[in-house]
């Protein structure tokens, strides 16, 4: 069982998704612990998969230089649990997020890429693997985006 994120966790992550950057020391001082307190639960969050990677992501005036993002959806064999196209995934950087479809048991795979290049070299990829009956891409565009605030209980 997941353990309940505290105040403090919800901060820190509220945080780093605004300044990712953030020293631990001035993180530690906006949230009210010292800075190896911070660094511990930094730690843990990251083991819990709260933070699972690091990355930058900003506007890009110079619509050459914007990455290609793309969603790619992945319909496995029957019977597969998806753990090894999962551990797969880990290896690709430019996977933003993926994501079980309990419906179909298909998978949601969301990546931002630099270019066609690269994106068909990912799709040949996931194409060759044994537990892919079948596999469906599209390129799309960012419309808008937002994250929901936790709902904080009991503080």
């Amino acid at each position: 069982m997941a353990r309940k994120l505290d105040l403090v966790d919800l901060q820190i992550l509220r945080i780093l998704e605004d300044e990712g950057r953030i020293s631990t020391e001035i993180l530690a001082a906006r949230t009210g612990v010292d800075q190896t307190q911070c660094e511990e639960r930094i730690f843990k969050l990251e083991l819990e998969g709260h933070i699972g990677g690091y990355t930058i992501i900003r506007n890009y005036p110079d619509a050459e230089a914007r990455p290609l993002s793309a969603v790619l959806r992945i319909l496995q064999t029957a019977g597969r649990t998806g753990h090894d196209l999962q551990r797969s995934m880990e290896s690709i950087p430019e996977i933003t997020t993926a994501e079980a479809v309990v419906k179909d048991r298909s998978i949601l795979v969301r990546l931002q890429v630099p270019d066609l290049d690269r994106l068909e070299k990912i799709t040949a990829f996931f194409q060759a693997q044994s537990s892919v009956v079948s596999f469906e891409v599209a390129t799309t565009q960012p419309l808008f985006s937002h994250r929901p605030v936790p709902q904080i209980i009991g503080h």
